[in-house]
């Protein structure tokens, strides 16, 4: 890679393991107006970054392999520059003017997507997802049509970042967070800095949320409740890393959150297991492995079928709980 190349990559891995002070981005920013080669550059490290983290799958690391971390960050240095050659060409199509008003981004089940936004910010897609980017000259807007995103937003006073969902609509400046849509409504979670959040017909009074809380804006409410979660947060949000994160979750949610990404369907076929809670990690692409641990922690029967996973009857129902 070249010089540039090399800077900017770095700026991409400093982004991504911790978040910039005030310094930091300054120099970011300086070093991003600098030169229109840094924003092609930026851009291609992005998606190097992104497709470096799918090839050595050192993102999806379960509870029990936390040892082999050494081994897979030296696994991950020996493709970088294989990577860097192969994807520099292909990166050039998500440069800094590929994504204009009206652009459509999906992602099919099981699939991520981490995009470069005009702006500087970035959008990870999460599985089963849909945004139509809407940016203007006077306001950066995403519509989130379905599924669940994650934005670092560039600061840009002059230019509001807005995303619509649903009913919901929140706005930042400079921070990160996430935005789901469900049956019931939207949630919100917010990682660094302070959102705001509204009902689109003002029914709803605006309210602001911090890093480290939760929104839920539900359908024809009059009130957003937030709640100050931090590590609820974190969880909820480890899909960014290819992760499912179990803290006393019950197998019902744990099931729910794999098939949301998981072409084969796990069933629960007892329904009084339903409720017995789980502590661990998995890899959200391994839901065989997640089958056989509750089966043994539950001590349950489990059948693989090409299309389902289907989790049996307990033999001795709730004397296995964690």
């Amino acid at each position: 890679m070249s010089e540039i190349d090399n800077e900017a990559f770095a700026w991409v891995v400093r982004r991504r393991m911790r978040a910039l002070d005030r310094a930091d981005m300054a120099a970011f920013d300086a070093w991003y107006a600098a030169d229109i080669r840094h924003r092609g550059a930026y851009a291609r490290a992005q998606a190097i970054e992104n497709a470096m983290h799918i090839a050595t799958g050192d993102h999806v690391v379960p509870a029990a392999e936390n040892t082999r971390g050494r081994v897979l960050s030296r696994r991950r240095n020996l493709v970088l520059g294989g990577l860097a050659a192969s994807m520099a060409a292909v990166a050039g199509t998500f440069g800094y003017a590929a994504l204009h008003q009206g652009t459509v981004l999906s992602t099919a089940k099981g699939e991520f997507r981490r995009v470069p936004l005009q702006d500087k910010s970035i959008a990870s897609i999460n599985s089963g997802s849909q945004i139509e980017v809407a940016f203007t000259r006077h306001q950066r807007r995403i519509n989130l049509r379905k599924g669940e995103a994650w934005f670092e937003v560039a600061k840009d006073k002059s230019k509001p970042f807005i995303v619509a969902a649903g009913d919901a609509l929140i706005r930042a400046v400079g921070t990160a967070f996430s935005v789901r849509r469900l049956a019931a409504g939207s949630e919100v979670l917010v990682t660094e800095g302070t959102v705001e959040v509204w009902s689109r017909d003002g029914t709803a009074a605006r309210r602001l949320v911090n890093a480290g809380e939760h929104a839920f804006l539900a359908r024809d409410a009059k009130a957003i409740p937030v709640t100050r979660q931090p590590d609820e947060v974190n969880r909820r949000l480890a899909w960014r890393e290819g992760k499912l994160v179990l803290t006393r979750q019950t197998l019902g949610e744990a099931v729910a959150d794999f098939n949301r990404y998981s072409p084969r369907t796990i069933v629960i076929v007892d329904p009084a297991l339903r409720d017995q809670r789980l502590i661990g990690q998995y890899q959200l692409d391994a839901p065989e492995l997640f089958a056989r641990d509750v089966s043994l922690i539950l001590d349950v029967p489990v059948e693989i079928t090409t299309e389902k996973i289907l989790i049996g009857r307990a033999r001795d129902p709730g004397r296995h709980a964690i």
